[in-house]
């Protein structure tokens, strides 16, 4: 995914926060698990950017980094906008594994203004990416004025890292609201990076016990009058 786009999706989402009421600080204080695998996932996707590399090798690193990147969605799928982030990754990476390489369009390259048409072939992609191949209009058919091109994909996961960034200032969780605790390790004993719980078997745990059991007649219209009738008037 391209590094400029990336850093303003990160910018929208700082500015999403703060007029949601989220606070910057809450950034540092996140700890999300399985932290490890979004640094891998990053560090291999700048890796990729810097060096001009190319070749089957290139395309495997490719594809740990979005796996890497993807599990890493998926454990906090519950943060808001990380289900766009999920979603993109997917296609992401699904492309890159039936191409062994991100498919590129070569009318995007041009687009872009990345070449010119007396130049455009036999050109070779660095960055695990390749010209043309399977459902190249899902991969990078996207041209960008500053000669760069990105997927459907990428579109989807700019949109989550936006939402992610201003969902994580704001702490808020999708299906448990917003949620705090002061301190830089606030609910790390939950295992996720704000409240809630757990993980899913714990939160459904409550609904698996099924209704509580009635205690006495209760209140219920149905037996108002049963209990009247049977109650003994006080002389």
């Amino acid at each position: 995914m391209a590094l400029v786009p990336t850093l303003l999706a990160i910018g929208v989402g700082l500015g999403l926060g703060l007029k949601w009421g989220g606070r910057p600080a809450n950034l540092l204080e996140w700890r999300p698990p399985v932290w490890e695998a979004l640094l891998v996932g990053v560090v291999l996707t700048l890796l990729l950017f810097v060096v001009p590399w190319s070749g089957w090798f290139v395309s495997f690193l490719a594809i740990i980094a979005t796996g890497s990147l993807l599990a890493f969605a998926v454990v906090n799928i519950r943060v808001g906008g990380m289900v766009l982030v999920a979603a993109g990754l997917a296609l992401n990476l699904l492309l890159t594994v039936v191409n062994w390489g991100m498919p590129v369009a070569a009318w995007a390259l041009e687009a872009s203004g990345a070449v010119d048409d007396a130049s455009i072939e036999g050109i070779v992609l660095t960055g695990g990416r390749r010209l043309g191949g399977f459902a190249v209009f899902l991969g990078g058919a996207i041209p960008l004025p500053w000669g760069q091109v990105i997927s459907l994909g990428d579109v989807a996961v700019l949109a989550g890292v936006a939402l992610v960034v201003a969902s994580v200032m704001r702490r808020y969780e999708v299906g448990g609201g917003f949620s705090g605790g002061p301190g830089p390790g606030y609910r790390r004993r939950n295992g996720i990076g704000f409240g809630g719980p757990r993980d899913y078997r714990d939160a459904l745990d409550a609904l698996g016990r099924g209704p509580a059991p009635r205690r006495g007649p209760g209140l219920h219209p149905s037996r108002l009058d049963e209990r009247g009738s049977r109650r003994t008037p006080r002389r």
